[in-house]
C-alpha cells in the first residue's frame, strides 16, 4: 500500500477544487525511494509529437548507441496535463519513471513529495557536469527557472524545451485596414490598431486563447509582477490593466475567443481572418507550414507598456529526474547533459522552433544562415535576455485553472477585468496558502 503521504498528495492534485495542500513542505526522497517502471530502461515520460519526437527519438538512439549501460526510452503520455496526472498516480503507486517533462509548478508539487533528485550534486560533479563556462553559456533565465526558492533555492529540474511568448501579425490583414504592416510596440497601439482593423474589415482583429502563461507574460510586459513571495499581486495596476484591455477587446468585439484546446487562433490566422494571435513562438512552424511562405506575415516582441524595458514570459517545460535508483538517475542525467550540449542543442532548435538556450548558438553558422533567411526565425531568441519565467510555488497549478476562470469570466461578460483580477487575487491567495 501507498504511503499516506503520497496518497494526500494525489488527493489534492486530482481534486483540486477542495483546495488542500499536503502538509510537507520539504522533499525527503532519496534516490532508490521509488521504483523504476522498467528496472532494465531509463524511461522518459514526454509529449513530443510528430516531427518533434521523431528527431527526439534521433537523438536517444544516439544517446545510447554511443555510450555503455542502462539505455534511455523515451515514451509518449500526452500533453502536460496528462504528464501530470500520471507522474501524481504513479507517485502514490510508489513506481515511477526515471524522468519527466514538466514545468516548474508540477515541479513543486513533486518535490514536496519527496519525489525529486536534487540536481545540484550532478551539474557540480567533476566529471558528470557542468564547467563554470559551460554554465555561464546558459541564458541566465533558463537556468534560474529551475531552482526552487520554496525548497531551499535548490535546483530540481533542467531546461529542456524552451519558447517565447510573442505576438504573431498578418501584414496582408493590417494594409487592407489601411495600416502599413508594423506590428505595434506598445498595448495603446495594439488597441489601436485591433479597432482600425475591426472598423475596416467588420471581422474581429485578435483571436484570443484563453491561457495563463499568456495572461502572466502580458501582466510582465505592462511592467508588473505576478508574486511577490507567496502573495499574488493580480491586484496591483498592471494585471488589472491586463484584464481592463482583455475586457475592452471583448466589449467592442475587437477579439473572437477560440475553443479552449485547439489551434484555431492559428488557423483563422493562415486563413487571413485575423491580423493578430499570441502566442509561444515555436507557433512560427505550424504557422508556417500552414501558409507555405515567409512572405506577409511574422513573429514580433509581445507589445509593450514600454519598449525600452521590454519583458515576456519564458514558455516551455523543463525535465526533473525522479527519486528512482542511482543508475536510473545517473543515465537520466546523462542524457540531459548530451541533450543541452551545444551541438543537440544547435539541432533541436533547427529541427523544432524551439529557442537554443546557449549563447554560443548565434555563433553557429547553421544557425546563422537560418536567421538570415527570414527576420522571424531569430526573433524568439532575442527576448530570452527578457524573458521572465513563471512563479514555481507550489499550489500554482490550481492557481493556473483560477487564472484563465477569471479571464474566461471577462471575455463572456460575467465580470469587468478589474472585478475579475481583484476576485482572482483572493481565490488564488487562498489556493496558496
Amino acid at each position: 500500500m501507498a504511503h499516506p503521504r503520497f496518497l494526500t498528495l494525489a488527493a489534492c492534485l486530482l481534486v483540486a477544487a477542495v483546495g488542500c495542500s499536503p502538509k510537507s513542505a520539504a522533499p525527503t526522497g532519496e534516490a532508490g525511494t521509488f521504483k523504476p517502471i522498467d528496472p532494465a530502461k531509463a524511461v522518459l515520460w514526454d509529449r513530443q509529437t510528430t516531427e518533434t519526437a521523431k528527431l527526439l527519438r534521433e537523438f536517444v538512439a544516439e544517446f545510447n548507441r554511443d555510450r555503455q549501460g542502462m539505455p534511455l526510452d523515451p515514451q509518449y503520455i500526452g500533453g502536460y496535463s496528462e504528464i501530470f496526472r500520471k507522474v501524481t498516480a504513479s507517485i502514490e503507486a510508489g513506481t515511477l519513471p526515471a524522468m519527466a517533462a514538466s514545468y516548474e509548478s508540477m515541479a513543486s508539487e513533486y518535490i514536496r513529495a519527496g519525489a525529486l533528485a536534487q540536481l545540484d550534486s550532478y551539474v557540480n560533479d567533476p566529471k558528470l557536469g557542468y564547467t563554470k563556462e559551460e554554465l555561464e553559456d546558459f541564458f541566465p533565465v533558463v537556468i534560474e527557472i529551475n531552482r526552487y526558492p520554496e525548497f531551499g533555492n535548490r535546483m530540481y529540474s533542467f531546461p529542456y524545451t524552451k519558447s517565447v511568448l510573442m505576438l504573431g501579425y498578418n501584414e496582408h490583414v493590417m494594409k487592407a485596414a489601411g495600416l502599413d504592416g508594423t506590428p505595434p510596440k506598445t498595448w495603446d497601439e495594439f488597441l489601436a490598431q485591433c479597432r482600425q482593423v475591426t472598423a475596416k474589415t467588420g471581422k474581429p482583429a485578435y483571436a484570443i486563447n484563453v491561457d495563463a502563461s499568456a495572461i502572466d507574460g502580458m501582466i510582465f510586459s505592462m511592467g508588473g509582477e505576478v508574486v511577490d513571495g507567496k502573495t499574488t499581486l493580480f491586484d496591483q495596476p498592471a494585471s488589472i490593466r491586463t484584464f481592463e484591455l482583455i475586457e475592452t477587446l471583448a466589449k467592442e468585439k475587437l477579439c473572437k475567443q477560440i475553443t479552449p484546446g485547439t489551434y484555431d487562433d492559428e488557423s483563422e490566422f493562415a486563413q487571413g481572418n485575423i491580423a493578430f494571435f499570441i502566442r509561444s513562438s515555436i507557433s512560427r512552424v505550424s504557422v508556417l507550414r500552414v501558409m507555405g511562405t515567409t512572405e506577409g506575415w511574422g513573429l514580433a516582441v509581445l507589445p509593450q507598456a514600454d519598449p525600452a524595458n521590454p519583458r515576456t514570459v519564458l514558455f516551455g517545460a523543463n525535465v526533473c529526474i525522479f527519486n528512482v535508483p542511482k543508475e536510473q538517475q545517473t543515465t537520466a542525467w546523462e542524457f540531459i547533459k548530451f541533450f543541452t550540449s551545444p551541438e543537440v542543442n544547435v539541432r533541436w532548435a533547427l529541427g523544432t522552433g524551439y529557442v537554443p538556450i546557449r549563447k554560443s548558438a548565434a555563433n553557429d553558422p547553421r544557425i546563422q544562415a537560418f536567421w538570415a533567411e527570414w527576420e522571424s526565425n531569430r526573433a524568439a531568441y532575442d527576448c530570452l535576455p527578457f524573458a521572465r519565467s513563471e512563479p514555481k510555488l507550489a499550489g500554482w497549478q490550481k492557481v493556473r485553472t483560477l487564472i484563465e476562470k477569471a479571464e474566461t469570466s471577462v471575455l463572456t461578460g460575467l465580470q469587468t477585468g478589474r472585478d475579475a483580477a481583484l476576485q482572482l487575487k483572493r481565490e488564488a491567495d487562498a489556493a496558496l496558502k
